[in-house]
C-alpha cells in the first residue's frame, strides 16, 4: 500500500487492524469459561483497508465508513476459538483489485473514483443478525451479505430471493420469537437522501410476506426500530441528509437540534395509508430498548440524549461544537395511543439516567413487559488523563445492570483507561430468570494496545468477570454485537 493512514484514523480507537486471522483455543488468564455456554459471539467491525482519497476526511468516514469485518468467538465446552474475516463486498473486491481506495467519504458517492460509479458502496459493517438459517452482515446503506457462520467466508448479497427491491436494509431488524418472522425496513430506499421507506415482513423461511412503501417527513437517519404485538415503530433521528450539501462536498448527516422527535407507527401488516407520525419535544432518540402494549397503548422505551448524541462524528447544522461531557443519556418511556386523534406526545417518563448506549435485554422479553437492562456506560468521574491532561480514548468504561422495578443499578469498572465494545446478553437457559445470564464483551486497553474477552455472570456483575481471555492482537473498535445460540450454528471443529 503506497499511502499511509492519517493521524485522524490511527491515533484513537479507530486504528485499523487490516487482517483476517484465527486463533484456536484462546488463553484463559483468569477464572473459568462456564461449561454451559454454547454459542457464537459475533460483532460487525468497520475496518478501513485503504486510505480514503478525499480532500476532507469527515469523522463519520473514520468511525463508521470502514470495510466490514466479522469478528467471531465460538464458545463451547469451556473453550473459546476466535476468527475475524473481512466481508467480501463488491466494494472490498474492487478496491483489492485496484490496491487503493476507490470510495470516498461516508455515504457520499460524489467523492468516489469514477471507475466505481453505479457499484455498490455498502461495507456491511454495522450489525450481524441470524434469520432463516442465515447469518447476515449489514450496514443500513445497502443490502446485507450472507456469511458462513463457521468459516466466515462471504456467500453473497442476500435479497430474500429477489423480493427485497429497496436499495437499503436496516442493520437493526426486529424478530417475533413466537412466529419466527423478521420485521425490517430500508430508509433512503430509492437512493441517498431520499425520503422513501420500504417496510418488509419476512417469514421464518426467509420469504417476504408483506411489503409497503411510504415517505418519512424529511430525509434523516432511522437507525433503529421497535416492534410490539401489533405495531412497528420508526424513530426518526434529528440528523438530516441533503443532496445539495452532499454534492457540494459537505457531510452526509448534520444534527438539527430544533427538530422534534418523530416516531412513525404502522400496524405490523399495515399499508402506507395507515402510517401515523407522532411528535415529541426536541431530543436525540438513540437505540430502542423495547416496546410492548398495555391496555391498548404502546409502551415505547428508548435511550434519549439531551443534545447531539453523535457529536464526535456528526457536526451541528450551524457548526456549533458540543462541549465534551455535556450530553446526558436517559432511559425514557413514551406512551403512544395509535388510535387517538392526537399526534403530539406528552406522556413521558424518565426511568434512569444512563450515560451509556447499546442496551441489551433478555431476548425472550422482546415485545413484552420486562425489567432488566444491561448496557455499557461512562462514568466521567473515573476518566483518566495522560501527561498532557488529555482524557484517554475511552468510550464506555463500565458495564451496568439496571433493574427498572427495584430502581437499582450495578456496575463493573475494570480499571483506568479501559473501554468496552458492544456486549451481548443472554440468559443461562430459556427457563432462567430474566436477569440470570451472561454478559460477554471485548474490552480494549488503548494505551497498551491490547484487547481481551471478558465473561460476567449477571447475578454478580459487580464482582467482575468469571473468565478473562487474552487476545494476542489488538481489536479495532467495532459496532454492534450479537449472540447466536449454539443450537443454530455448527461447532467449529
Amino acid at each position: 500500500m503506497a499511502r499511509t493512514f492519517p493521524p485522524e484514523i490511527t491515533m484513537g480507537m479507530d486504528e485499523p487492524c487490516r487482517f483476517d486471522i484465527e486463533v484456536f483455543d484462546l488463553e484463559v488468564v483468569e477464572g473459568t469459561v462456564p461449561a454451559d455456554i454454547d454459542g457464537l459471539f459475533v460483532q460487525a467491525v468497520p475496518d478501513q483497508v485503504y486510505v480514503p482519497e478525499v480532500p476532507v476526511l469527515w469523522p463519520m468516514t473514520t468511525a463508521a465508513g470502514g470495510d466490514g469485518a466479522v469478528r467471531a468467538f465460538r464458545i463451547k465446552d469451556g473453550c473459546v476459538d476466535f476468527r475475524t474475516r473481512y466481508v467480501r463486498t463488491e466494494r472490498f473486491l474492487l478496491e483489492r483489485e485496484a490496491r487503493r481506495s476507490l470510495y470516498g467519504n461516508y455515504r457520499d458517492p460524489y467523492s468516489d473514483d469514477p471507475s466505481v460509479a453505479g457499484a455498490s458502496r455498502t461495507t456491511a459493517n454495522t450489525a450481524i443478525y441470524f434469520h432463516a438459517g442465515r447469518m447476515l452482515a449489514s450496514k443500513e446503506d445497502g443490502l446485507p451479505y450472507e456469511i458462513d457462520p463457521v468459516t466466515l467466508e462471504t456467500r453473497g448479497v442476500w435479497d430474500a430471493h429477489g423480493d427485497i427491491t429497496s436499495l437499503t436494509f436496516t442493520a437493526h431488524p426486529k424478530f417475533d420469537s413466537d412466529t419466527g418472522e423478521m420485521f425490517g425496513f430500508g430508509y433512503a430506499a430509492k437512493g441517498e437522501t431520499t425520503r422513501d421507506i420500504a417496510y418488509y415482513v419476512i417469514d421464518a423461511s426467509g420469504k417476504v410476506i408483506h411489503e409497503t412503501w411510504f415517505e418519512a417527513p424529511y430525509s434523516a437517519m432511522i437507525h433503529d426500530c421497535a416492534l410490539t404485538e401489533n405495531f412497528m415503530l420508526f424513530p426518526v433521528m434529528p440528523i438530516t441528509s441533503d443532496l445539495d450539501r452532499l454534492k457540494a462536498g459537505g457531510p452526509h448527516f448534520v444534527y438539527d437540534g430544533d427538530l422534534p422527535q418523530v416516531f412513525g407507527v404502522i400496524p405490523r401488516f399495515g399499508d402506507a395509508s395507515e402510517v401515523r407520525w407522532f411528535q415529541a419535544p426536541p431530543a436525540f432518540p438513540g437505540h430502542t430498548i423495547n416496546a410492548y402494549e398495555e391496555d391498548g397503548v404502546i409502551v415505547f422505551d428508548l435511550y434519549e440524549a439531551d443534545g447531539n448524541g453523535f457529536a464526535p462524528v456528526v457536526p451541528d447544522k450551524n457548526g456549533r461544537p458540543t462541549p465534551p461531557g455535556s450530553v446526558t443519556t436517559r432511559h425514557v418511556r413514551w406512551h403512544i395511543d395509535y388510535h387517538t386523534g392526537e399526534e403530539r406526545l406528552t406522556e413521558r417518563e424518565v426511568l434512569a439516567v444512563v450515560n451509556g448506549e447499546g442496551p441489551h435485554i433478555d431476548p425472550h422479553r422482546e415485545s413484552k413487559p420486562y425489567r432488566h437492562v444491561f448496557v455499557p456506560t461512562l462514568d466521567r468521574d473515573k476518566l483518566e488523563t495522560d501527561v498532557n491532561g488529555r482524557p484517554y480514548p475511552v468510550m464506555f468504561n463500565q458495564l451496568s445492570h439496571f433493574d427498572l422495578v427495584a430502581g437499582t443499578r450495578d456496575d463493573w469498572y475494570p480499571g483506568p483507561a479501559a473501554t468496552f465494545q458492544d456486549p451481548v446478553y443472554f440468559t443461562k437457559s430459556p427457563e432462567s430468570a430474566e436477569d440470570d445470564g451472561y454478559l460477554i464483551a471485548t474490552l480494549n486497553w488503548p494505551t497498551e494496545k491490547r484487547s481481551e474477552l471478558v465473561i460476567l455472570d449477571t447475578l454478580d456483575l459487580a464482582s467482575g468477570p468469571v473468565a478473562r481471555l487474552r487476545l494476542p492482537v489488538r481489536m479495532r473498535l467495532g459496532i454492534h454485537s450479537t449472540w447466536i445460540d449454539g443450537a443454530l450454528v455448527p461447532s467449529w471443529r
